[in-house]
């Protein structure tokens, strides 16, 4: 006796693109998860490693770049003092002290200072009033310097006025061994006093800036500048006094804003308007020994993509990586589910022909040992059992059928 037919489909009545819905296709639920296990696994890897290397990048950063800027303010702090020593050992001489009544001895000491300090562009010696008693050159002897900001400064100690253009000294002072003119000084000055204490005239000199840009080259070599690592140098109105023009600004930007309460050396991350986020440290001038400081910040800046480069080229390489074995791991994973697929699939349409009447038909033979094979050998020995039990149903059904047919007989 035959079954009655299933009413609904077998797989085979399925359209091609349902083995691409996870619901419906075990292949597609095994790349899928593999594939997105990957993924995620890969996205998690790049945010941790990232944020580690760009955590140690800052670290090397904070270490290195305020130590440029300390180096940056404490050469030239070291410099401008050595300036002022040399400036202040001059104005104990004799010949400096008595410069208005030994004119010529004054000069002969000026310009032995002079040559052996080739910065000190010109030296003069004022009296109490401002006159200039003595000058190298000649250059503004006999002049009145007493409206001069440097000798209203240097009344009762050492002044040192920050650099500013000078045309008439560029005009006069010399270039340096390299051929570089001087366009800029800054005026040095320091106050003596005569044989009873009192002030009695001051020392003076415009000094060369250039020297700076040697110093700003020893500090910020030309192997940094090639990573756009530049140098800036700011007075206390923060006025740009050096800078390296290594990160590719044609203008500085402002000094970064840096509290009151931070200390004198630190780091910070610098959002200019309308320009590029700089990664930055910066150190406070506190001056070298009796020479004060002026208050200026030496500034060393990166520009922040660069200075995180490292952290999106590992970033981007992880993640190409990443996605790269998501794909291999998903087809994998799309290979080894297809193979289990295809022997469900078999059973499955075996079952369905054998619901549907086909008793002959046989169960796909089990290959291995693994749960598909132990589930295809019980449903194999179900299917067999259930065939021996209807087999023994249809005997016993013919056997009362011909019972009764012959009973029916012997009636009649």
């Amino acid at each position: 006796m035959a079954l009655p037919s299933s009413s609904s489909s077998a797989p085979d009545d399925e359209a091609w693109w349902h083995i691409l819905d996870p619901r419906r296709s075990l292949r597609a639920r095994a790349a899928l998860v593999v594939g997105g296990s990957a993924v995620v696994f890969t996205l998690l890897l790049s945010w941790g490693a990232g944020g580690l290397l760009r955590r140690t990048i800052e670290a090397e950063r904070q270490a290195r770049f305020e130590a440029l800027a300390f180096q940056l303010g404490d050469k030239i702090d070291r410099a401008l003092y050595e300036r002022q020593r040399a400036l202040a050992l001059a104005a104990r001489l004799p010949a400096i002290r008595e410069a208005a009544t030994a004119t010529a001895e004054a000069r002969r000491a000026l310009d032995a200072l002079q040559d052996a300090a080739f910065d000190f562009s010109w030296l003069g010696v004022t009296d109490a009033a401002g006159r200039v008693v003595v000058a190298t050159g000649r250059f503004n002897e006999g002049a009145d310097a007493a409206n001069q900001p440097w000798f209203r400064g240097a009344q009762d100690r050492p002044h040192l006025g920050p650099p500013r253009e000078r045309p008439e000294l560029a005009r006069f002072a010399s270039a340096d061994d390299e051929g570089r003119a001087a366009t800029r000084f800054f005026d040095l000055a320091v106050p003596f006093t005569d044989a009873a204490g009192q002030f009695a005239g001051m020392i003076a000199a415009h000094v060369r800036w250039n020297w700076s840009q040697d110093v700003l080259l020893s500090v910020v070599p030309d192997a940094l500048v090639r990573e756009k690592i530049g140098g800036t140098l700011y007075d206390a109105s923060h006025d740009v006094l050096l800078d390296s023009g290594a990160t590719g600004w044609s203008q500085p930007p402002e000094p970064p804003a840096i509290p009151e309460a931070r200390g004198a050396r630190g780091t910070l991350v610098e959002e200019p308007a309308n320009s590029a986020s700089f990664y930055t440290a910066y150190a406070r001038s506190r001056g070298f020994r009796d020479y004060r400081g002026l208050g200026w910040v030496a500034v060393v800046r990166q520009p922040l993509d660069l200075a995180l480069a490292p952290v999106l080229a590992l970033r981007r390489g992880i993640e190409g990586f990443g996605l790269a074995l998501a794909a291999v791991g998903g087809l994998l994973a799309w290979i080894v589910a297809g193979r289990t697929a295809r022997r469900l699939r078999g059973i499955g349409l075996a079952a369905h022909r054998i619901r549907g009447g086909d008793v002959l038909a046989l169960l796909p033979r089990p290959h291995g040992t693994d749960e598909v094979a132990q589930a295809n050998r019980a449903l194999d020995t179900l299917v067999e059992d259930w065939r021996a039990q209807h087999a023994s149903l249809a005997e016993e059904r013919d056997r009362l059928a011909a019972q009764l047919r012959a009973r029916d007989a012997e009636q009649r």
